[in-house]
């Protein structure tokens, strides 16, 4: 085995692949990467690290931090990778982090000098362990002979596979990855496979692999089978979902479905360190569209939204389906046939991806409770605090000593010779239980089960668009998200657009982007401001309207605050 080959050459030029920039101390390539003249990339870092010249709780909290933005900017780089160790050398003491999508685990910082073997152990463990328990994919893989990267999928629909047997998908185009070190770690590609139907061309695709909360009891690949199976137009057909599989961390031959708590339950310290609880999935869908930002034309556009209204309500009328996350990002334009068109030579449509925070509205919802704060540390699997990303819940139900949330687990039965599905406590969960979830057409689970999705201490969404009343939500203001929240994130979309271009294909400058849409629009933290300016008279004559250009001043009666009225929209909590 060719052994991989530390370096120091980041630590004097700021790596490739990445908007900021930055040095990693040292960093560990391939054996392939022999000529080190050449810039180096985020894409070729294995393990990286860091050092400092002494150990004191200062230079532990900073290397921390700094270990944490760099792993981020890793992991972005990198399409087919969860997770990364990063090692911290503070003087003559070492710490070795482990950072993935749910969390972070640390070993204590210990002396060099007093545990030389141990050291050794960690350097030769890193430089020579199979890459995929350093947190690689290993279903995403370049295939050497077509010269393409492919992922692996877990059913007969394909009939391109690797040299195992396994159905495959080409990868055509990364699409988006997140730029945030933990949560759901979204990656998406458009791709290919044969159609196994004559004359066998190949078919084009969307790939989504997501790190997805067991707890949800709804996958979005059971929404879309709902919409789909309701002849919902306008949304994506769904292909195949599937939980992703990797070798167990401490049983490398055996096959698991890959979740956050493997690795927490085989550590006996932890240091009282929560974490998320997080499945991968991967979800295969069609068509391919195109963001709404590249509309061609005002007509175009106005077109494209009233699609998005007709399918939002096609959603909730026919399939009982309500979205829950209107963005930017999620509304798509797809060519359409001239037959269909609703303008002459406009052969494009409003096209409502991502519904993987969509709820059923024909089932009963989760009542609200308190969650009272835990007594000490707990090594259990937390939900972020208030303070965390949007998509994230109020309230940390997980931790609360009246309800012990379960997910379903894979319990061999050998008298039988087969495997059944039970619900565990999360309290309960060990590393020699699998998680199981129902995706895609699989019956939908147990609906006596607890399941925070639907449950008013949860909002869902993103702070750019999210509907005032969400932005407002609590433990102490329970908000069910309603059709009306989803409405009036569509109109801040549209009035984003209005803000963001000049015309078609054409952003404003930054500068000016900074006088606006940064203000309301480009922001990661809860905000107000759009109660106080776009929805009142005086803040949209002084602070709104000025930015919006000719070219969409045609809109402007359609904008303004006595044309949308916010109360209608959802009258249920209006005052």
């Amino acid at each position: 085995m060719a052994l991989r080959k530390w370096h120091a050459d980041g630590a004097t030029a700021p790596l490739k692949g990445s908007d900021a920039n930055r040095k990693p101390d040292f960093i560990l390539l391939p054996s392939s990467i022999a000529d080190l003249s050449r810039e180096l990339d985020w894409r070729d870092v294995i393990v990286f690290g860091e050092m400092k010249s002494k150990k004191t709780t200062d230079t532990l909290r900073k290397s921390y931090i700094e270990g944490a933005g760099k792993t981020a900017l890793l992991l972005y780089a990198q399409d087919g990778r969860h997770s990364a160790p990063y090692l911290r050398m503070l003087g003559h003491y070492i710490v070795l982090t482990f950072f993935d999508r749910g969390g972070s685990l640390s070993t204590a910082a210990f002396d060099i000098h007093d545990n030389p073997d141990f050291f050794l152990h960690i350097l030769l463990g890193i430089s020579t362990t199979p890459i995929e328990t350093i947190g690689f994919d290993e279903t995403v893989f370049w295939d050497c002979d077509d010269k393409k990267k492919k992922v692996l999928v877990a059913w007969k629909g394909s009939s391109s596979e690797d040299d195992k047997g396994n159905p495959t998908v080409s990868l055509e185009q990364l699409i988006f990855i997140s730029d945030t070190l933990h949560g759901h770690g979204t990656t998406v590609w458009a791709g290919s496979m044969k159609d196994p139907t004559p004359p066998m061309a190949r078919r084009q695709i969307v790939v989504k692999d997501s790190w997805i909360d067991p707890l949800w009891k709804f996958t979005e690949g059971s929404m879309l089978a709902k919409l789909n199976d309701a002849n919902v137009e306008g949304v994506p057909q769904l292909i195949h979902e599937q939980q992703v599989q990797g070798p167990h961390p401490s049983r490398a031959e055996m096959k698991v479905n890959m979740s956050m708590h493997f690795l927490r339950r085989l550590v006996s310290q932890s240091g009282g360190r929560q974490y998320q609880l997080r499945v991968l999935s991967r979800l295969l869908t069609e068509p391919l569209g195109i963001q709404i930002m590249a509309f061609s034309s005002l007509a175009q556009l106005l077109i494209a939204f009233l699609d998005y209204v007709q399918i939002h309500k096609d959603a909730i009328v026919k399939a009982k389906v309500l979205h829950r996350d209107i963005s930017l990002l999620n509304l798509l334009l797809i060519i359409w046939d001239a037959s269909r068109a609703k303008i002459q030579e406009i052969p494009y449509r409003g096209f409502l991806a991502d519904w993987g925070y969509a709820v059923p509205i024909d089932v009963p919802q989760t009542e609200a409770y308190t969650t009272p704060e835990p007594e000490g540390p707990s090594t259990s699997p937390s939900t972020p605090h208030h303070d965390a990303p949007p998509t994230s819940p109020i309230s940390p139900p997980n931790t609360s000593t009246s309800v012990d949330n379960s997910v379903p687990v894979r319990i061999p039965v050998p008298s039988e010779g087969m495997d059944r599905v039970a619900y565990i406590a999360l309290s309960e969960l060990k590393d020699v239980h699998e998680i199981m979830l129902s995706m895609g057409r699989d019956p939908l689970p147990d609906q006596s089960q607890p399941s925070v999705d639907t449950n008013p201490l949860y909002r869902t969404g993103t702070w750019s668009w999210m509907a005032t009343e969400l932005v407002m939500a609590g433990a102490a203001k329970p908000i069910t998200h309603t059709a009306g929240h989803d409405l009036e994130s569509l109109f801040y979309v549209l009035l984003g657009i209005c803000v963001l271009f000049d015309e078609p294909h054409r952003p404003k400058p930054k500068a000016k982007l900074a006088e606006c849409f940064d203000v309301y629009f480009n922001t990661f933290e809860p905000s107000l401001l759009k109660t106080t300016t776009i929805q009142s008279k005086m803040g949209w004559s002084y602070n709104i309207i000025q930015h919006i250009s000719p070219y969409f001043r045609p809109l402007v009666p359609l904008l303004t605050p006595e044309s949308v009225d916010f109360g209608q929209i959802h009258p249920s909590t209006a005052t």
